[in-house]
């Protein structure tokens, strides 16, 4: 797939006038299309050369598709004394599974990896095959002792629903430590805008219509607040005929999202943003929405299979494209 096309896979469009002093850059990291936005000041090319240099360095400690990722290391040893980051980003995930009721869970790789093996043998998982692999899953027995993780056995961690998220936080501290103060990152829909536009307005954020590719539902501003956005409308197996999204509910191996076809979250930070926005897609609309309304300076919008839109009592209005 091209560059050119991957640019339409953002979960968000971002609108600015193109007469500005902001520069922009785009590479491909994280398994897509990242895109950062500053405001121009002296020496811009070298800050954002070590801001990709700083996500490069993310994706290698975090990748589980590289053997020698901090990652990757510690699903083998099952016992590992981590990085700062590395035991941030985990207890990040705990929180969300414990308001989540584990509906947000980063143990179900076990589960994941079932289901892209049986489909290539155009299957799904056999009852019996998902019991045995789910005692494998369960985020409370992930035990964190001073700067140890220790997995039980045959336990492994995925942090593809949050590890985005996080890594975009510590590129805008990055960003911020020197002297940005107006600028964007969008990491293929995850999101963290701060200060204003090229016009000295708030951040113009589209959320993307999972029906019809390329376009939007709706316009609103935002800044100083991460954003993002999980569907399966994307990402899927293909068994016998039938999609099978990448987010498997975690609690009973099952997949899910039948009646949702994306979710948009808010949040202070995006980790946050990113791991709530997977745990509202399994926990469903009455639920997800119960979870996050009680939640302080956490928003929400869900888009149903229908086309309908729900919303957060504190999401921003946003205004039809």
């Amino acid at each position: 797939m091209s560059r050119k096309i991957f640019l339409f896979l953002f979960s968000f469009f971002v609108f600015a006038s193109p007469f500005n002093k902001f520069v922009e850059r785009t590479e491909f990291l994280l398994g897509t299309v990242i895109q950062i936005k500053i405001e121009k000041v002296k020496d811009s090319d070298k800050i954002l050369n070590s801001a990709f240099e700083l996500i490069k360095n993310f994706e290698d400690r975090f990748s589980i598709f590289k053997q020698e990722s901090e990652i990757s290391k510690l699903n083998k040893y099952k016992k590992l004394k981590v990085s700062s980051d590395l035991l941030n980003v985990i207890k990040k995930a705990i929180y969300i599974s414990e308001i989540t009721d584990g509906a947000f869970d980063i143990t179900c790789k076990p589960i994941i990896d079932l289901y892209k093996e049986k489909s290539k043998e155009n299957k799904t998982p056999a009852e019996k095959e998902i019991e045995e692999v789910l005692k494998n899953v369960g985020w409370r027995k992930i035990k964190i002792k001073d700067d140890f993780v220790i997995l039980s056995d045959n336990m492994e961690i995925d942090l593809g629903g949050i590890a985005k998220g996080y890594i975009v936080d510590k590129t805008f501290q990055f960003l911020k430590s020197n002297g940005i103060k107006n600028g964007l990152i969008n990491a293929g829909g995850d999101i963290y805008c701060w200060g204003f536009n090229e016009k000295g307005e708030k951040w113009k954020i589209g959320i993307e219509n999972p029906f019809e590719e390329s376009k939007i539902i709706g316009i609103f501003e935002i800044t100083d607040r991460g954003i993002a956005t999980s569907g399966n409308y994307k990402r899927y197996l293909e068994i016998k005929k039938k999609k099978i999204g990448h987010i498997i509910n975690p609690r009973t191996g099952l997949p899910t999202g039948e009646n949702i076809a994306s979710v948009t979250v808010i949040a202070n930070d995006c980790t946050i943003a990113d791991g709530f926005a997977t745990g509202i897609f399994v926990l469903g609309i009455e639920k997800g929405l119960k979870v996050i309304n009680k939640l302080k300076d956490v928003e929400c919008l869900i888009i149903d299979k229908n086309g309908k839109i729900y919303t957060s009592s504190g999401f921003p209005k946003f205004s039809p494209d």
